[in-house]
């Protein structure tokens, strides 16, 4: 009953969304429309949250929160890397956050019916990994957009979780960070797997659902030798915090 409930609610939303949204989202462009939707976003994540019985917290590691905070007021842009867990993800960020942001996604999804729509109405990026020339003019819009104060979400083990652990994070998706010298902060995701893994479309309710944020990492503190290897480092860091909360 909950799994068929949770799916409803991902319907109706969209639905509802697109016809209550759709003449705003016709009418406007740029920031007002990018600004709007971000707002639309953040309340879609938590009725999606609500909808599977779950409970989110953000808990804050090493001085984050003032940190966040900050980001907040200056409306700088950061690089937000996470694990990635579940489908859930998505809303469980959205949700609870508190930050505005995109994501950057496959560009299969530009043309998934309904979400498509959306997600390019949020500015997300949508990366061609098989032709490598609009891959790289794919970079070149994601760079621009930053540079304009745009901050993005990016799942760096490239798909979702085989067995609930985080694997290895893919070096490229730190580009972005390392050729715009935006701050990267790690998230650890801690829970969404048990209630929705890749294998199925079942979701279990009431599981507590953790985000973890650790204090952002700025480049220019680091070495250049820590910057060619700042994957490894924020996958460390994830990976710490999510032994530490996963059992909590």
């Amino acid at each position: 009953m909950r799994t068929l409930f949770y799916h409803f609610i991902i319907v109706g939303t969209f639905i509802y969304g697109t016809i209550v949204h759709y003449w705003y989202l016709l009418l406007n462009k740029g920031e007002k429309r990018y600004r709007y939707v971000c707002k639309v976003g953040k309340n879609w994540g938590k009725n999606l949250i609500w909808a599977s019985g779950s409970q989110v917290k953000t808990l804050y590691k090493n001085g984050s929160e003032e940190e966040i905070n900050k980001i907040r007021e200056t409306g700088e842009a950061v690089i937000l890397i996470s694990n990635h867990q579940s489908n859930v993800d998505i809303p469980t960020l959205l949700g609870y956050l508190p930050l505005e942001f995109s994501f950057i996604a496959k560009k299969e999804m530009k043309k998934w019916p309904m979400i498509g729509r959306w997600m390019r109405s949020f500015d997300c990026i949508f990366l061609d990994r098989k032709n490598v020339r609009q891959g790289m003019k794919d970079m070149k819009e994601a760079i621009s957009k930053i540079k304009n104060g745009h901050s993005y979400v990016i799942f760096p083990e490239g798909s979702r979780s085989k067995d609930g652990t985080i694997e290895e994070f893919k070096k490229g998706s730190f580009k972005l960070a390392t050729d715009t010298g935006a701050k990267i902060v790690p998230i650890t995701l801690v829970g969404t797997y048990e209630v929705q893994n890749r294998k199925s479309l079942k979701i279990t309710p009431n599981k507590d659902i953790k985000i973890i944020v650790d204090k952002p990492l700025d480049l220019k503190e680091l070495s250049k030798e820590e910057q060619k290897e700042v994957h490894e480092i924020v996958n460390k860091i994830i990976k710490n915090n999510f032994e530490e909360y996963k059992n909590r």
